[in-house]
């Protein structure tokens, strides 16, 4: 075992008694209790920590073994530290000791949906059984561990007995959204969050190698207490797709089954709430956590343990999980990193289709699957129907399966995109996303595509904060496109590519677009007023016979249009040279080769990491 440096021993033991100072009579306890039993296991899975417990708990084990170290990683909106655990045969404590080791780097969190608590309780367990017990000494050597216990902290700490109605213990648990009411499982591609732009940074700092999200289920009642779900589909490069069923179906699903737990796909009801009329299983898109792994050039694994489940039950088969995980990577944490390489080196020639958006084909496939008995009454209550499970009666039921994933959206990749210096917000996600850009320092005019926007249509109400685009009309003009200085030109030849166009091309359901950034070009600035409109009119009605008969179709064919006198008339101001030409233009450029090499002329700048300029 290495030699720790004195000098990070003592920032341990600063660490623990800083944290001591400032926990309740209980924490201080079991920072000074002889023994190593987590909060959990010690109320006999009744009971999960809060934060400064729990964080008491990993700083005792930073204190006790030189393979553990905590870092902070951000402050969350009221004030709390997020910190992350570091694990490693070495004692590593940087990104760069980390890679140095040659092993995979394996990001594992737990409570971005805090009451969805027992990925938490089982990290705890499992830092102390691979560091200071020795129950799993030997799986250290497979990995560098980067653990976030509690992703979501002040939504944790919304603490309280009746926050998962659907669950099965513990006798209380955090809340499911952050404090600002924002859910970070659909954070990943905006960042709206303070806590999504840090966990931002850590990532692309540590550049792991693999991500594994620990969650709970809601939904249907079944045999299996853990599903879990990983991306294969177009929304990933094949190397990943590969290792991932390879890795995770060939090796780990089989040794659980052997241990008596047996794993499903995430279970998802094609009708809300018969299982036996058919499930679903499609990708994930990059808002998601391993939708956005998946973006990014690396695999993701989703679990899911069933809510219903007992606490006990649903902390032993994560740590059965994460257990298997680091013996697969014993044997395939090289090809891991191979296949990682891999798509990090694949690139998008230039017209080549981009998949943005998914559905699923009308085929289905039947397989066996582990529920119950159930029943299905009418309700006198909500007039609905009543679904009802018996888990003393086990089933293997046929099910149908809807799976095959096809592309409804798609769009050619360009060279390159060009984003003008005037739209901050996004330049400062794109660094926050770690996307290459380069500075255009001149002013220039080339060739290249901007779209137009016609009919646009937003959700009627909120989500996640935002008042989303959902429907959208779209024509590429093309044509001579001047470039201000200052603009940045974002090349596609990167491995973030497929993320850059995620989040550029206005047909995928997570761009930036789509997500309201570029609002402001629905906006009219300027306006025609009635009186110098009707004379207007008249005179390019008189002058122009082909807008006359434009006009006479249009009032015959929409009756709304016809009885709208604003509406009548912005038919003629929009033709009329006063009218805004930058209206519904959205403002990013793509480029062909040769344009993107005419207008590169800056100096090329790396990637920023979140929250800085």
């Amino acid at each position: 075992m290495p030699l720790v440096p004195l000098r990070r021993r003592a920032l341990r033991r600063t660490l623990v008694l800083a944290l001591c100072a400032v926990l309740p009579t209980f924490a201080l306890s079991a920072v000074a209790a002889s023994d190593w039993a987590t909060p959990a296991e010690t109320s006999g899975y009744t009971r999960t920590p809060r934060y400064a417990e729990t964080m008491a708990y990993f700083a005792r084990l930073d204190a006790a073994s030189p393979q553990v170290a905590m870092l902070e990683f951000g402050t969350t909106p009221q004030g709390r530290a997020m910190r992350a655990v570091i694990v490693s045969k070495e004692g590593v404590a940087t990104p760069q000791a980390a890679h140095a080791t040659g092993k995979p780097v394996v990001f594992i969190q737990a409570a971005i949906h805090p009451g969805e608590h027992e990925g938490k309780d089982v990290l705890m367990a499992l830092v102390r059984d691979l560091t200071v017990s020795g129950k799993y000494a030997d799986l250290v050597d497979h990995a560098v561990l980067v653990l976030v216990p509690i992703f979501n902290v002040d939504g944790h700490e919304r603490f309280g007995p009746y926050h998962r109605i659907n669950q099965n213990g513990p006798e209380a648990m955090g809340w499911r959204a952050t404090a600002q009411n924002l859910n970070l499982n659909r954070d990943y591609t905006k960042l709206d969050a303070p806590e999504m732009q840090a966990w931002m940074r850590l990532w692309h700092a540590w550049n792991p190698d693999l991500l594994v999200d620990l969650h709970n289920t809601n939904g249907a009642d079944y045999q299996y207490a853990m599903t879990w779900a990983f991306e294969t589909a177009q929304n990933i490069e094949a190397p990943l797709a590969d290792w991932q069923r390879r890795a995770f179906d060939g090796v780990v699903k089989p040794a659980l089954a052997t241990q008596g737990w047996p794993v499903a796909f995430y279970v998802s009801l094609k009708d809300g709430t018969n299982l036996r009329a058919g499930l679903v299983e499609g990708a994930s898109g990059p808002r998601f956590s391993v939708g956005y792994a998946a973006a990014v050039n690396r695999p993701g694994l989703l679990v899911e343990t069933h809510m219903l489940k007992d606490f006990r039950t649903r902390a032993a088969v994560n740590e059965a999980l994460l257990v298997e995980i680091l013996r697969m990577l014993g044997k395939e944490g090289e090809a891991l990193q191979a296949a990682n390489a891999k798509a990090d080196a694949a690139r998008f020639d230039e017209g080549q289709a981009i998949p943005l958006a998914f559905g699923l084909a009308d085929t289905t496939e039947t397989i066996d699957f582990l529920g119950y008995a159930d029943s299905r009454t009418d309700s006198e209550v909500s007039g609905g129907t009543w679904v009802r499970y018996d888990p003393s009666k086990p089933e293997t039921i046929r099910v149908p399966v809807q799976r095959t994933v096809t592309v409804i959206a798609e769009a050619p990749a360009p060279a390159a995109y060009v984003v003008p210096p005037q739209w901050t917000t996004v330049l400062d996600r794109l660094r926050m996303h770690g996307i290459a850009m380069t500075r255009i320092e001149a002013a220039t005019t080339v060739v290249g595509g901007r779209y137009r926007f016609g009919k646009v249509a937003w959700a009627p109400r909120p989500f996640e904060g935002r008042q989303a685009i959902v429907e959208l009309e779209q024509t590429l003009e093309s044509g001579a496109q001047a470039i201000p200085a200052g603009s940045w030109l974002v090349p596609m030849d990167q491995p973030k590519a497929r993320l850059a166009a995620l989040l550029l091309e206005p047909a995928s359901p997570d761009s930036f677009l789509r997500w309201g950034f570029f609002d402001a070009i629905f906006e009219d600035k300027e306006y025609a007023e009635p009186r110098v409109m009707e004379a207007m009119a008249r005179e390019m009605l008189a002058k122009d016979p082909a807008l006359k008969a434009a006009f006479e179709a249009k009032l015959a064919e929409d009756a709304a249009f016809a009885a709208d006198p604003g509406r009548r008339l912005r038919f003629f101001y929009e033709r009329t040279p006063y009218f805004d030409s930058e209206f519904s233009r959205y403002p990013v450029l793509r480029l062909d080769a040769d344009s993107a090499r005419r207008a590169a002329g800056g100096t090329p700048a790396p990637p920023t990491p979140a929250g800085a300029r």
